[in-house]
Order: structure tokens, then C-alpha cells, then sequence
């Protein structure tokens, strides 16, 4: 028996994984459906680890790397996605196999057979194998966004980009020229989507560009103060935590 969990917050693709399951040659019992990174965290917390999960990569309040981030996964992870950009994010956890919606029958049973063989046989080379096959070599990051601007859509290259913030809970780009628009992605959904040799999250609100970077201060126990171009309104500060990191950054 497999004891499952499923982590999806979209019901037609719950309905589906669930008949599939179902059909499969392996005997599964599903343990319980959630829909956030949140109640996810707490099921986790408070439960005994399932055999295996079924996870979506974005969810209703975020990404589900954010679980892995706030509670011990033991249990290995099947990912069911419509989006293949975050396959190489899904191997740095315990991931078996990244599925790309509508999920097919026979795809989903090989994931299941390499469950089982890793279960009664654990190799980390299977996990090596399978990045080559789906060759992930190089990390995809997002190049460009589409934004609405005066009632028509307006494509924006990510090196055209100086920096991404959050107020009033929506997120907005600012280009080098000093445009800024609204958009519909989460800071963290954009801090995974960037690259992470161009774009550097200083603060809770505010992932910049190195290009947009005018000045830099030091600031009391061991923070820093940013000026950047175009200019922000608000101070933007370095934590002490961060400020090691985000000078290794900007070492590279």
C-alpha cells in the first residue's frame, strides 16, 4: 500500500490524478487533498510522513518549494505541472519524476515504477539519469514579461528590467528607463523565476538588477543602505543576514 498525499489546488487536475491513481496497477491510499503552501506546512507538521507525494508547483498562496523551506519532507515527491521551467528547482528536493499536465496514464505509472524500484532500491543516480534524459543542463529562466499597459499588452525583456517590487500586496517591474508596471507574479514567484546571476532579493519588497545599483552604504550593525536607478522612494536596507551574501553576489 502507498500512503499518498496530494498537494493540488485545481479540482478538474485533482479529479484526474485521483481517477488515474485509481487505475494504476499499484494500490494507493490517499491520506489527504490540500490546496496551499500553508495548510500543507501544517498537515506535514502534524502528521506522520506519507510514503509519497503529489505536488503541484504553484498553488493558490505561492510555490510549494516554500514548503520545503518551512518543514522537513521526508517523504519523496512526485511534481504534477503545467510548467516545465521549474523542473531543475524540483530536483534540488526529493523528487522521483516531474510530470507535465494533463498528466497521461502511462507517464504516471513509470513515475510510480521508479518509486517503487528507489524505494526497495534507493540510487541517487536515478535522479542523474533523469535530469539527462529531460536535459536540464542549463537553468531555464524567465526572459521576458507581458504587461498591460493603457488597454494594450506590452512584451518586457527581463535584462530591460531594473528592479521588481511589492506594495498594496500587487507586484510591478521598473525598467532602466524609469517605466513601471503591474503585474500578476508573486515576489516569490518571481524570485524563482529570475536568474540569479542578473537579480538579487535585498529585501521582502524589492528584487533588483546589479545594474540598477547607483550607490551602496554601509550601514549600522552590519547592514547596508541602497540607492538605486531609477530611483525608490523608500530606503531600501540590507539586512545584516543578507548583506554577506548579497556582497558575494555582486562579487561573482
Amino acid at each position: 500500500m502507498i500512503n499518498s498525499l496530494i498537494i493540488e489546488d485545481e479540482f478538474p487536475n485533482l479529479r484526474r490524478l485521483e481517477k488515474l491513481l485509481m487505475e494504476s496497477s499499484y494500490s494507493i491510499n490517499i491520506l489527504a487533498k490540500l490546496q496551499t503552501v500553508k495548510e500543507s506546512i501544517l498537515w506535514l507538521t502534524k502528521n506522520e510522513s506519507p510514503s509519497l507525494i503529489f505536488m503541484d508547483v504553484r498553488l493558490t498562496d505561492g510555490l510549494s518549494f516554500e514548503i520545503f523551506k518551512n518543514v522537513n519532507v521526508e517523504a519523496p515527491v512526485i511534481f504534477t505541472t503545467a510548467y516545465d521551467e521549474f523542473a531543475l528547482q524540483a530536483f534540488k528536493v526529493n523528487t522521483i519524476d516531474y510530470l507535465l499536465k494533463p498528466i497521461d496514464k502511462a507517464a504516471l505509472e513509470q513515475s510510480l515504477n521508479k518509486f517503487t524500484r528507489q524505494t526497495n532500491n534507493p540510487d541517487h543516480k536515478t535522479l542523474l539519469q533523469l535530469l539527462s534524459q529531460i536535459n536540464l543542463r542549463r537553468p531555464v529562466h524567465r526572459s521576458r514579461y507581458l504587461v498591460n499597459y493603457r488597454s494594450t499588452l506590452i512584451s518586457i525583456a527581463a535584462d530591460e528590467i531594473a528592479y521588481f517590487g511589492s506594495e498594496f500586496k500587487s507586484s510591478f517591474l521598473v525598467t532602466h528607463a524609469g517605466q513601471k508596471y503591474f503585474i500578476d507574479q508573486t515576489m516569490e514567484e518571481i524570485e524563482h523565476e529570475v536568474n540569479p546571476g542578473l537579480f538579487f532579493r535585498v529585501t521582502r519588497q524589492y528584487i533588483i538588477c546589479s545594474k540598477a545599483i547607483a550607490k551602496i552604504h554601509t550601514y549600522f550593525n552590519g547592514r547596508l543602505r541602497l540607492e538605486l536607478s531609477p530611483v525608490v522612494d523608500e530606503e531600501i536596507i540590507v539586512s545584516r543576514d543578507k548583506s554577506n551574501a548579497f556582497k558575494d553576489w555582486l562579487n561573482k
